[in-house]
């Protein structure tokens, strides 16, 4: 018999995450119920409560996970684990129920995105286009420096990572070619792993000061919120250039928004604290910004592949093999984070 699983996407479309065969995939592996553009009630939850083995969702919304007796696995879909407040992971690693994220689903497109919005900064194309629009006379053969400083290319700079997780190990790649000097700065990593890794671990404030290119990519918890407050912005190099890829929680985007205006240095960002933006939030006016909505990882490609990777995780769970696909909560790091925001 096959295993019983609930299918819940919101807030996540079915047409536009599952492709055809992948949902035929799901489906021939599994008992699947709802799969629907719709919450699902909770009288059609109830009927498959004692039964269901995997429970596949937008997000976490189903209270304690006692209420499922034979739940072996929760795929999230919406692209990060639930919060500790949400999802009782002492139940679920005491009960060896999975938890599993589509965020490897991401990597590629986000860390592709991150290399466009540094040649965007570092070659200045953004600032370029608006100018040649409107006029100015910044041919090459008259000027090299602009408003924004001299541009300057990827080849041989010092790139540093703020994190240097599963999106960090996809950009890296993509920068190698450019035979980039490499240091990182994550708490969560050895320091004998990063070196393994190829890149030199360093301080925060030592990598601020001395990277020409600073990525951030740290995944949010609630011992980095603005982990780059005002001082630690303070120490970015008049020459460098800031690419916010992962979360604005970790920077204080008020001072970051300053110190741009004031043109203290460059920045591609794609994160931002509230989105949609206020319209007349003060960051748009910023000649030292490349601005992007949140559209790293939002192509169809990437987002028909967290429909993929979910379904090879499905298949996998229902033939009761190890998932491989996404990825796994690690009971350090939600113990970690869980404890870090129970001291407030």
């Amino acid at each position: 018999m096959k295993p019983t699983l609930i299918l819940d996407p919101l807030f996540r479309r079915m047409e536009t995450t599952f492709s055809a065969v992948d949902q035929a995939r799901i489906h021939a592996a599994a008992r699947v119920v709802w799969g629907r553009n719709e919450p699902m009630p909770d009288e059609a939850l109830e009927a498959v409560r004692d039964e269901v083995e995997i429970i596949t969702c937008g997000y976490w919304k189903y209270g304690d996970v006692s209420r499922f007796p034979k739940l072996r696995a929760i795929l999230e879909i919406g692209g990060a684990f639930p919060a500790p407040e949400d999802l009782d992971y002492g139940a679920c690693f005491t009960r060896g129920i999975r938890v599993l994220s589509c965020a490897p689903a991401f990597t590629a497109a986000v860390a592709e995105m991150g290399l466009g919005l540094a040649l965007a900064c570092t070659r200045q194309i953004a600032w370029t286009d608006r100018a040649f629009r409107h006029g100015m006379p910044n041919w090459s053969h008259t000027e090299f420096a602009t408003e924004l400083g001299t541009p300057f290319t990827l080849y041989g700079k010092r790139v540093g990572m703020i994190g240097f997780g599963g999106l960090a190990r996809a950009l890296k790649p993509l920068l190698a070619p450019f035979g980039c000097e490499f240091q990182a700065y994550d708490p969560w990593l050895t320091e004998a792993f990063l070196k393994g890794q190829g890149v030199t671990p360093v301080d925060l404030s030592t990598l601020l000061a001395t990277s020409r290119v600073i990525f951030v990519l740290a995944t949010p918890s609630a011992s980095n919120q603005a982990l780059l407050d005002r001082g630690k912005l303070s120490l970015i190099r008049p020459d460098a250039a800031l690419i916010l890829l992962s979360r604005a929680h970790v920077v204080d985007f008020d001072a970051l928004t300053e110190l741009l205006l004031a043109g203290r240095f460059v920045a591609g960002i794609d994160v931002f604290p509230e989105e949609p933006l206020a319209q007349d939030h003060p960051i748009r006016k910023a000649e030292h910004a490349v601005l992007s909505s949140h559209r790293a990882g939002a192509n169809a490609e990437a987002i028909f592949n967290i429909g993929h990777v979910t379904a090879d995780d499905v298949e996998a769970l229902c033939s009761r093999r190890a998932p491989f696909a996404m990825q796994a909560a690690q009971p350090e790091y939600i113990r970690l984070r869980a404890d870090r925001q129970g001291a407030g």
